[in-house]
């Protein structure tokens, strides 16, 4: 497994099941980063608290965080930078 994609709808605060999740994830050393989903339901101001508020609830624990992508499918919001990361891990693994 070289990445998950762990897909949290921006328009909710920090739910704790989410926030487990992660804290599972990183104690069983599986690589993760966030995609905050629909992004096209909110505000720009409302995205940006949103993401502060997971970033706060998460530094309460961690060192540091995962890397996180805002993304819409309607508008296409966060494609490129997906797909970027996804090529870049794909760069790093080799097969034998």
């Amino acid at each position: 497994l070289i990445c998950l994609f762990v897909l949290i709808d921006i328009r909710h605060d920090a739910l704790k099941i989410d926030l487990e999740f992660m804290r599972s994830l990183a104690e069983n050393h599986i690589p993760f980063v966030i995609v905050f989903t629909k992004s096209d339901k909110i505000s720009q101001q409302d995205i940006e608290q949103n993401t502060r508020q997971y970033k706060k609830e998460m530094l309460k624990e961690w060192n540091s965080l995962p890397e996180m992508f805002i993304s819409s499918s309607l508008k296409n919001e966060g494609m490129k930078e997906i797909l970027l990361f996804i090529s870049q891990c794909n760069q790093k693994f080799t097969t034998i």
